[in-house]
């Protein structure tokens, strides 16, 4: 895979994980568009419609939600405190699945 390929995709599920995580703080409206066009993978034009808002209007209610979402993520830092956590995890699965025995430093 390329290396731009790899970073967009990296990217869209780092902001996917921010909206799993913060999506009750964002308003309704903010939900309703991201929710159509990043799941539903609805086009702009579509997601104005049936949100009845023009397509510009909904490209800035999805720019001010990744916004949002960059802005609680710097505030609170769940995203990143749980990438820490998991890394950590994996450390000890690793030490855990070693040969030998950790406590008596056989390892």
């Amino acid at each position: 895979m390329s290396r731009v390929l790899e970073e967009k995709l990296d990217k869209k599920v780092r902001v996917h994980d921010l909206y799993d995580l913060y999506s009750p703080l964002l308003t309704e409206k903010q939900r309703e568009a991201w929710v159509l066009h990043e799941f539903e993978d609805l086009s702009l034009a579509e997601v104005a419609e049936r949100l009845g808002i023009s397509r510009q209007g909904v490209s800035d209610l999805i720019g001010r939600s990744r916004d949002r979402l960059e802005e609680l993520e710097a505030l609170l830092g769940f995203h990143s405190r749980e990438a820490s956590l998991e890394a950590e995890i994996a450390g000890l699965r690793r030490l855990l699945e070693a040969p030998g025995d950790v406590r008596d430093g056989s390892v």
